[in-house]
């Protein structure tokens, strides 16, 4: 039932609004890049290759973490990294600020999506991780596209709004705009980290060892 696994319903619930932020950050970078840096096509393609690179970097420095410190530390600290970058974004005027952005951010949410994998493994039963597996890819579906969609919104609404009563031309309202909507993108990590504190590691650890044991009584 779900009262048995109830921290892993309340790490899904914490998962759902952080890797909002984080799809958000993925499918808009392109975008920011272009529109509030000029980024043209070869670019855009090393601030990728960037991004790859330090992405690896990432995973292995959290898994060691993971090890050593807990998962759930190890999470905490992938988000406040991506947080930070993220943050960096709002205030930086200069391409190659964004790319030094774009590694820091890659470093992060490799970490923040491998550690919450490895939890989603650590909170299942034995015996029952395609099904809890399962359940974090439809968890995970659904943050595709409300993050997203509020990004946008939020994008189009702002800059029309700095067009049309702060005098703004088009470039610059499109600019305010994209800003605006970054800061969605933290309000979405940080929400997802408070979430998160509230998971008891050790407790869900528990309650899959706990139904493995009446399974296997039964």
């Amino acid at each position: 039932s779900v009262r048995q696994f109830k921290e892993f319903g309340k790490f899904m619930i914490a998962f759902l609004i952080y890797n909002d932020g984080i799809l958000m950050a993925l499918d808009f970078a392109a975008i920011i890049g272009a529109v509030l840096y000029g980024m043209n096509q070869t670019q855009m393609i090393i601030f990728m290759i960037i991004v790859q690179v330090t992405s690896v970097a990432g995973a292995y420095g959290f898994a060691v973490i993971g090890d050593k410190l807990g998962y759930k530390k190890s999470l905490i600290y992938s988000l406040i990294a991506m947080i930070a970058a993220v943050a960096w974004m709002i205030f930086n005027q200069t391409l190659t600020g964004f790319f030094v952005i774009g590694a820091l951010a890659g470093f992060a949410l490799t970490g923040v999506q491998s550690i919450s994998r490895t939890m989603v493994g650590l909170f299942s039963p034995k015996g029952q991780s395609a099904e809890f597996f399962g359940f974090f890819s439809v968890v995970g579906r659904t943050s595709s596209f409300i993050g997203p969609t509020v990004y946008g919104f939020l994008a189009l609404w702002a800059a029309r709004w700095f067009e049309r009563t702060q005098g703004m031309g088009t470039l610059l309202a499109e600019q305010s705009g994209q800003r605006v909507a970054i800061g969605s993108i933290i309000l979405f990590l940080v929400v997802g980290l408070v979430l998160l504190l509230r998971v008891n590691e050790q407790k869900a650890i528990e309650e899959a060892n706990v139904y493995s044991m009446n399974e296997a009584k039964a």
